[in-house]
C-alpha cells in the first residue's frame, strides 16, 4: 500500500494552494490539514488541539469526504479514534482510500524536527514536497494575519523569523532523505506558471499530469465545510475565484529586507531569493521621518544653554510642549481635505509671544487644482456673540509667510453671522470683504478671537469646509513621512526664531520699550507691538507708566526667555484695558517678585529676566512709549 505524500512549508507559504491544486488529481486524495502528523498518538493530539481549537476541522472534513458521513458521524468516529497510536490512524486512512495516493500537508511540522524524522522511520518510502515562497511575502502575510501572535505560536519568536526557522528545518530533514523521494516547488511558479511545478509534482509520484490541478477553484475539493469541519488553512482561499499571479508579489511591497536576520538572507539567497536586490517598503520612509523628527529634538534639547536654572527647566518643559504641538498640528490635524479648526496655542501650549487674552485657532489648507480644473476653494461660516472684542482671518504661506487677511470689520454681517470665502479666484457673489485671496503656496488659515474677559465673552461659532473634490482619507506611508517632515521642521523653525528674538531684545531693548514688527513670530497683522527685554534683581521692582493707547484692546503680558506667557492661570502676569486701574487716562504698572499693595501688579513668579511686551489692536494714531523705572523694594 502506497506510503504518504507529505507537504512540507512555512506557514503562508502556499502549502494550502498546493493541497487544493493536488486535489484535481483524480489518483490523489488531499484533503485540509488533519493536524495527526506532529503527534504519536491520537490522545496526545486531542490534548494539543482543546488549546487550538480551531485545527479540529480539518480530520473531520476528511472523515466526512473519505467515508461519506456528516459531520456529527465525523465527530462521533474522531472520539473512538483517540485511544489509536498515529500510525494507526495513517493505516485506516490508507485502507479507505485503496489505490489513490494520500496527501498530507502540514506546515506544523516545519517547526518540528522530531516529528519529521518519526514519519521518515514511519514511512520509510513517503514521498515529500516542500513549497518555498519568498520570505518577504511570507513575513509580510503573517504580520498581517488576525490573532498571528496566538495562531503560531510555537513556530518562532516573531512572525519575521518565522521563515528563516521553518525552511532551515525542512532544508536539514531533506538533506537526509534520497532525491527520487522529494521536490520542491516555489509559490510563485504556481501562481503564475502552474503547470511547470505541478508537472515535477506528478513525475515524482509516478502520475499523468491533469490540466485540471492548475484549476484549483473548479469543484469542492474541501475548500469548506459545515460548522465543526472547518477546512483548516489559508482563510483567504475561499474567497477566490481563480489564480492571481500577482500574489507573487503583492506582498513585498511592505517588506523591509533589513528587518530580517543576516541568517535569513543567506537561506534565501540559497533559494533562489535575493533579498538585498529589494528596494526599502514605503513605511521605511515614515521611519525615517519619524526618527530624524526626534533626534532633532534630542539634539534642541541638549543645545538648550541657558545661564539661569529656572530658564534652562523651562527650556525643557517649552521643548516638550513644541514636539506635542508639532506632532498634533502637522500629524494628526494637517488634512486639508477635511480641515477643522483646533486650538494652536493655549495654557499648555505656548510660543512666539502667545496672548492669553486670545484663542489661536488654526485649520490647514491646500490650494491644489482639482480634477475638474479649478483651484481649491474653501469656506468659513459662523457667527459672533454680541460684545465680541475681535476676530481676526489670516492665510499663512510657506515658510510662515503672512499672507491675505481680514477683520471682523469686513466680514461680519448685521446680524453677526459671517460667510468668509479662500480660492486663488474671486467667487461669483462673494463681496470682496469676504474673500481671503490665497496665491497657491497657503498652508493654513487663523482665526484669531481677542477677549477682554473671557468669564463674560463668548468664543466665535466657526466652521471651515473645502469645495470640491477630496482626496481619499486612506493613510499612506508618503503622506504620514510628509507629515513627520513638516513637524520636523516646525520645531526647527520655534526654536530658530525664539533664539533670534532673545538675542535682539537683550542687544537693544533692555528695560526699554521698543517697537517690533514681529514678522517672524505669526504675528497679528492688526497688532503693533512695544516690546521690553527686563532684567531684576531680587530686590528690585519695576514701574511702566505711560498714556492709555487708543485702540480696541491693549494689554501688557510678561514672558519668559522661550516667549512663553508666564503661568497666567494662577498668577497675575498679564493686564488689558478692560482690568488695568487707570487715573485721567494714564496708567502705572509695577513687575515684581512679590505684590508690594498694588493694584496693577504683575508677578514674575521668579524669573529675574524676560519680556514684556504692550500689544494694542487696531490703535488710532501713535502709540505712547512707556517709561520704565526701576526700583530697590526699600526705595
Amino acid at each position: 500500500m502506497p506510503a504518504p505524500v507529505f507537504v512540507l512549508g512555512a506557514p503562508r507559504s502556499g502549502t494550502t494552494l498546493l493541497r487544493v491544486m493536488l486535489a484535481g488529481h483524480p489518483s490523489l486524495f488531499s484533503p485540509p490539514e488533519m493536524v495527526i502528523a506532529p503527534f504519536a498518538t491520537m490522545a496526545e493530539r486531542r490534548k494539543k488541539l482543546d488549546e487550538r481549537f480551531w485545527e479540529k476541522g480539518g480530520l473531520r472534513r476528511t472523515l466526512m469526504e473519505l467515508y461519506g458521513i456528516d459531520v456529527d458521524a465525523a465527530k462521533a468516529m474522531e472520539l473512538d479514534w483517540e485511544s489509536l497510536t498515529v500510525p494507526e490512524v495513517y493505516q485506516r486512512l490508507l485502507d479507505a482510500l485503496g489505490d489513490r495516493l494520500l496527501v498530507d500537508k502540514c506546515p506544523h511540522l516545519s517547526a518540528d524536527p522530531a516529528a519529521l524524522a518519526r514519519l521518515a522511520r514511519w514511512f520509510p518510502d513517503a514521498r515529500w514536497v516542500w513549497i518555498v515562497r519568498h520570505p518577504g511575502s511570507v513575513t509580510r502575510s503573517i504580520e498581517n494575519m488576525p490573532m498571528a501572535e496566538v495562531i503560531l505560536q510555537g513556530y518562532a519568536p516573531d512572525a519575521r523569523s518565522i521563515w528563516y526557522y521553518a525552511n532551515r528545518n525542512i532544508q536539514s530533514f531533506l538533506g537526509q532523505i534520497p532525491a527520487d523521494r522529494q521536490t520542491s516547488v516555489r509559490y510563485e511558479d504556481l501562481v503564475q506558471t502552474p503547470e511547470v511545478p505541478l508537472r515535477r509534482i506528478t513525475d515524482l509520484l509516478g502520475l499523468d499530469y491533469v490540466p485540471a490541478m492548475a484549476r484549483p477553484y473548479e469543484g469542492d475539493r474541501m475548500r469548506e465545510g459545515p460548522p465543526g469541519a472547518r477546512a483548516v488553512g489559508d482563510p483567504n482561499l475561499a474567497g477566490r475565484g481563480k489564480l492571481e499571479p500577482e500574489l507573487a508579489t503583492r506582498w513585498l511591497e511592505g517588506f523591509d529586507p533589513a528587518s530580517v536576520s543576516p541568517e535569513t538572507h543567506g537561506l534565501a539567497r540559497t533559494l533562489g531569493y535575493d533579498l538585498s536586490s529589494l528596494p526599502p517598503p514605503p513605511i521605511t520612509a515614515v521611519s525615517e521621518a519619524m526618527g530624524a523628527f526626534f533626534r532633532r529634538a534630542v539634539e534642541i534639547e541638549q543645545s538648550l544653554v541657558v545661564p539661569d536654572d529656572l530658564d534652562a527647566l523651562e527650556g525643557r518643559r517649552f521643548l516638550s510642549r513644541m514636539v506635542a504641538q508639532s506632532l498634533d498640528l502637522f500629524v494628526e490635524e494637517n488634512d486639508a481635505d477635511r480641515p477643522a479648526f483646533a486650538h494652536a496655542e493655549g495654557p499648555t501650549r505656548k510660543m512666539f509671544a502667545d496672548n492669553p487674552d486670545a484663542d489661536y485657532l488654526r485649520a490647514p489648507i491646500r490650494m491644489d487644482v482639482g480634477a475638474d480644473g479649478k483651484g481649491a476653494r474653501y469656506r468659513i461660516q459662523g457667527r459672533l456673540a454680541e460684545g465680541t472684542v475681535y476676530v481676526g482671518m489670516l492665510l499663512y504661506g510657506k515658510g510662515g509667510r503672512v499672507a491675505a487677511r481680514l477683520a471682523d470689520r469686513h466680514f461680519v454681517r448685521s446680524d453677526r453671522t459671517f460667510d468668509v470665502w479662500i480660492s486663488q479666484e474671486q467667487p461669483a457673489g462673494v463681496p470682496e470683504g469676504c474673500w481671503l485671496k490665497a496665491d497657491g503656496d497657503e498652508t493654513a488659515v487663523f482665526v484669531r478671537q481677542y477677549f477682554s474677559d473671557r468669564n463674560t465673552e463668548r468664543p466665535v461659532e466657526l466652521h471651515i469646509t473645502r469645495v470640491g473634490d477630496l482626496r481619499s482619507d486612506r493613510l499612506d506611508s508618503p503622506t504620514l513621512a510628509r507629515r513627520y517632515q513638516l513637524a520636523r521642521r516646525n520645531l526647527d523653525g520655534v526654536f530658530v526664531r525664539t533664539a533670534e528674538a532673545r538675542k535682539m531684545a537683550q542687544a537693544m531693548a533692555l528695560n526699554r520699550f521698543m517697537p517690533i514688527g514681529g514678522e517672524a513670530l505669526f504675528p497679528t497683522p492688526d497688532n503693533s507691538y512695544l516690546v521690553m527685554w527686563y532684567r531684576l534683581g531680587a530686590d528690585q521692582r519695576m514701574f511702566i507708566r505711560g498714556e492709555a493707547p487708543t485702540a480696541r484692546y491693549w494689554s501688557f503680558v510678561l514672558y519668559n526667555t522661550w516667549m512663553e506667557s508666564l503661568e497666567y492661570r494662577h498668577h497675575p502676569v498679564h493686564l488689558n484695558h478692560a482690568r488695568v486701574e487707570m487715573s485721567s487716562g494714564r496708567y502705572e504698572i509695577c513687575v515684581g517678585h512679590a505684590n508690594p499693595g498694588h493694584p496693577n501688579f504683575l508677578d514674575t513668579t521668579g524669573h529675574l529676566a524676560g519680556y514684556v511686551l504692550l500689544r494694542c489692536l487696531l490703535p488710532h494714531g501713535e502709540i505712547p512709549v512707556p517709561q520704565v523705572e526701576v526700583r530697590y523694594d526699600r526705595e
